[in-house]
């Protein structure tokens, strides 16, 4: 299987090799659209390119190949809860999460885990608790943080935002 050249691909079949059920997303174009060419498409970006969404998440490296060589500019979803075995925090800076995120780690102190930077904010990668039905919700935890679990995703590195950022692993900037 041929990865070379293709950053997203190559971190597809990463995330997958871990056990992370990946899809492919739209991603925006150099004008700042989608590339679903919606006029008014809300989640530039951030929306799934297959027909059951986070369903047809997979670790399949033949399909996540197919995928990737359809959409060789694909940004990547990473299912969460049970799927993947993951729950992500996802603080929304432009919704007021930097804020409510501060506030929180001045009573809970500071939380290291794998963490992404995304566009506007950040992901805080955590295990998915076993035998817990923890959903995903938006501003689960307080304004601008959303709960990604049970029927959901986030958009992971080295994926484009429509602002231009390329998503980042916060390790690989130190």
């Amino acid at each position: 299987m041929d990865t070379e050249g293709n950053p997203l691909l190559i971190a597809a079949l990463a995330y997958a090799s871990k056990g992370w059920k990946v899809l492919p997303l739209y991603e925006p174009l150099p004008d700042g659209c989608c590339s679903c060419l919606k006029s008014e498409c809300k989640h530039v970006g951030k929306h799934p390119r297959t027909s059951y969404g986070f369903k047809d998440a997979t670790t399949d490296p033949v399909k996540i190949q197919e995928w990737w060589s359809s959409w060789p500019n694909a940004n990547i979803g990473v299912a969460t809860g049970s799927l993947s075995g993951i729950v992500v925090v996802d603080v929304d800076g432009d919704n007021g999460g930097f804020v409510t995120w501060n506030e929180l780690k001045s009573t809970l102190g500071d939380m290291k885990t794998l963490t992404s930077n995304t566009g506007d904010g950040f992901h805080l990668f955590f295990v998915c608790p076993e035998g817990i039905d923890l959903k995903s919700a938006s501003n689960a935890i307080g304004n601008g943080i959303d709960i990604k679990a049970e029927g959901g995703y986030v958009v992971a590195p080295p994926s484009l935002h429509e602002t231009g950022v390329r998503y980042t692993w916060e390790a690989d900037e130190e």
